[in-house]
């Protein structure tokens, strides 16, 4: 087999949305998982992760970050989602989430929002995320925390940084659907 043609995780396929969720629930695929100063990057021409960046020391991903399939931002990557779980899962890692709003900023004089959503309520195993329906109900400390090191890690990588200020859930909402559309207008 051509190594052009290897692709063993076959992202594309993914839909943006769950599977009878009425547009509630999303798919992230994790690329760096919470407690670590390594940041992941999944590179489709070889479908496999990569190791992008090292933080320094005394910062790592507060949550785990990834990203929604079938989706295409103004940075012409898919849209970036933050999943606040109460334990890291690990790179590859296909989770359903509710979308809890967005966190706007340009990095380089280009959109790059942020998601931010927490993982689907199971039953039996709680997390602290349950109870959040929007972005208003995340402690204003942790959301504080939250946009401080998604300034910090991105300034660190050498870009400048304009943060524009957190926004519902139904902005996070109408953001994937602006995604979703325009990953369908350049792969159709």
């Amino acid at each position: 087999m051509a190594q052009a043609s290897v692709n063993a995780t076959h992202f594309e396929n993914i839909p943006p949305f769950a599977k009878g969720a009425a547009g509630e629930v999303v798919h992230a695929v994790i690329e760096t998982p919470s407690r670590t100063r390594l940041k992941y990057e999944f590179e489709p021409d070889f479908g496999i992760f990569k190791l992008k960046q090292v933080l320094p020391d005394g910062l790592e991903w507060p949550y785990d970050y990834g990203f929604v399939p079938r989706t295409l931002a103004d940075d012409g990557d898919p849209i970036d989602i933050l999943v606040l779980s109460d334990v890291p899962t690990f790179t590859g890692c296909l989770l359903e989430c509710r979308i809890l709003g967005i966190v706007r900023m340009r990095k380089d004089g280009v959109e790059n929002d942020r998601l931010i959503a927490a993982p689907v309520r199971r039953g039996g195993v709680a997390q602290t995320s349950d109870v959040y329906e929007d972005v208003d109900d995340i402690p204003k400390e942790t959301m504080d925390g939250i946009c401080r090191f998604l300034v910090e890690y991105s300034a660190e990588e050498g870009h400048e940084i304009e943060f524009k200020g957190v926004k519902s859930r139904k902005k996070g909402l109408a953001a994937i659907e602006a995604a979703m559309e325009t990953y369908d207008k350049r792969h159709h």
